[in-house]
């Protein structure tokens, strides 16, 4: 029986989560894998929400802006677990930091990296940032670049494969039957982001709040997945309006979805588009960000996507959400990166 290791950066959000998490539960569920995971921040509370138990958390001076630091507690615990549980493989998405100390400690097991296209490609990020990631993210013995466009990485990878989003198995189980409730989907949280980035998020959230009292006819659920957005949104709530504090599952708001209203994010556009409900998705956050996120926005190429900007005023707001409301919806041609990322790690798992 094979054991692998997850992983995973904890904030802003649960970008860097919910791809890993399904990764590794296919591989314990269908192919015996012994299996477990770390995360930490809004990490820890997406897989406590799962049923997973997590002995562990961080203190504020175990991460940075990049993720986990190796050398303090919550490092010093990864490689107390690792020396444990003992993996032939450790799948990491989105700590370098990490990545890098694994590959000088414990340089006989393998390591595999999932990550963002743009972790590979990005011009809008300074070069030197991008030649330090990819020199790290190379270390690895395979590379998974899941997203929504393809990319060849130019830093001598040994193994690497670009495929479509890895989407999260209990999407795959959901059936979208549409009634009267729009959800608001913030993200995973706003844990350790700059303040712009919670401004744009509340902006959001207010705007779907204004255009609630013109659709009388729809519920507005707006999903703030973090304390700080919440206590911040729930007041002056119109009758129409459900605040909702905590990360739900996706099944809450998916199944019965007429309208998501979201960030133009890699993970959430991929889902919406395999479910293929009208959506309306802002681009946000620093230039950064913004690159990505426009990336990402164009390409879903879906008849009931919408673009939005967070300047955008109530009135064409309105109109723009009775347009996704009223549009033709079309069966889904979403094809998704799972079955690829599983086999080329069943591929490494052969070879060690």
């Amino acid at each position: 029986m094979k054991k692998i290791l997850g992983i995973f950066r904890g904030f802003p959000g649960l970008g860097r989560v919910v791809s890993g998490v399904s990764i590794l539960e296919t591989l314990n569920k269908d192919y015996n894998c012994q299996t477990e995971m770390i995360s930490y921040l809004q990490g820890k509370k997406y897989l406590e929400l799962k049923g997973y138990d997590c002995e562990h958390d961080v203190v504020s001076a175990d991460y940075c802006s990049v993720g986990l630091l190796p050398t303090n507690r919550m490092g010093a615990y990864i490689h107390k677990k690792i020396v444990e549980f003992c993996p032939d493989a450790i799948l990491v998405d989105g700590e370098p930091l990490i990545l890098q100390s694994l590959n000088i400690s414990h340089p006989s097991i393998k390591i595999i990296s999932l990550l963002n296209p743009s972790d590979v490609d990005n011009p809008q990020n300074d070069k030197e940032a991008m030649d330090f990631f990819n020199a790290i993210y190379a270390l690895s013995d395979l590379a998974i670049i899941h997203g929504l466009r393809t990319v060849t990485p130019q830093y001598g990878y040994k193994k690497y494969i670009s495929v479509n989003t890895i989407i999260r198995n209990e999407i795959l189980k959901i059936n979208n039957s549409p009634n009267n409730n729009i959800y608001c989907v913030l993200g995973g949280g706003t844990v350790n982001v700059e303040r712009s980035f919670v401004d744009s998020t509340i902006r959001i959230a207010e705007l779907s709040k204004s255009v609630a009292s013109r659709l009388t006819d729809y519920n507005m659920h707006i999903i703030c997945s973090s304390q700080n957005i919440y206590e911040t949104v729930n007041s002056k709530i119109g009758p129409n309006v459900i605040i909702h504090k905590d990360v739900l599952k996706a099944s809450d708001y998916y199944s019965d979805a007429c309208l998501i209203i979201t960030r133009s994010g890699r993970n959430t556009l991929s889902e919406i588009a395999y479910l293929s409900i009208p959506t309306i998705s802002f681009v946000t956050g620093c230039m950064y960000r913004k690159e990505e996120q426009q990336h990402n926005a164009n390409s879903i190429n879906q008849m009931c996507s919408y673009l939005a900007d967070t300047s955008i005023g109530i009135d064409d707001f309105t109109k723009l959400c009775r347009s996704a409301l009223n549009a033709e919806r079309k069966p889904s041609s979403f094809e998704i990166g799972n079955a690829k990322a599983i086999e080329s790690i069943l591929d490494l798992l052969r070879l060690s």
